[in-house]
């Protein structure tokens, strides 16, 4: 007797942590593929700063201040790296272990403008272009996954009541007949 409680408490105890681990790891990818969608909206404020003839630094601050807020937050944290006295390059280095390595190709060209002064506008711009691409591979992703994910619901939900309203009263009127 004792031993069936222990077991069902383990195991209680086993799927509880099992459950959080996993709700914890699909928390961090919906975190992950937030922020990666919000890679296109950056690099058209860049673009926009950039084209508009200001520096990285001015680009950085706008996507601090109007950018979406979990990029923003990340880009904040370059500007006070700044004011404590850090390079902008250095300080770029960091926002891609912050973000994710979706946004490592646009840190990487922005470092390199910093150290080098090469035109970064259309880099930037086709950066841009890439993520808004990639965004809508993953839109249709998930809508060609639709019909196979609806399709347990629907034939559950579905097909009782097809079979009790149309099937069900054709065999039960067939069965009337047949025994008359």
């Amino acid at each position: 007797m004792i031993g069936w409680i222990l077991a069902l408490v383990l195991g209680g105890g086993g799927l509880t942590l099992s459950y959080s681990g996993w709700a914890k790891r699909r928390s961090a990818a919906s975190v992950a593929r937030s922020v990666e969608a919000t890679l296109p909206d950056v690099t058209d404020l860049m673009v926009v700063v950039l084209g508009a003839g200001g520096t990285i630094a001015n680009a950085v601050r706008v996507v601090a201040e109007r950018g979406p807020p979990s990029a923003g937050l990340a880009f904040e944290a370059v500007l006070a790296r700044c004011a404590a006295g850090h390079t902008m390059a250095f300080s770029l280095a960091g926002v891609s272990e912050d973000l994710g390595s979706a946004y490592r190709p646009l840190m990487a060209a922005l470092i390199a403008t910093e150290r080098d002064g090469a035109p970064v506008a259309s880099l930037v711009l086709r950066l841009g272009d890439e993520a808004r691409a990639a965004r809508g591979r993953q839109a249709e992703r998930r809508a060609r996954s639709l019909p196979v994910q609806l399709l347990f619901p629907l034939v559950c939900c579905s097909l009782p009541a097809v079979f009790v309203g149309a099937v069900l009263p054709l065999i039960l009127m067939s069965l009337g007949r047949l025994r008359l």
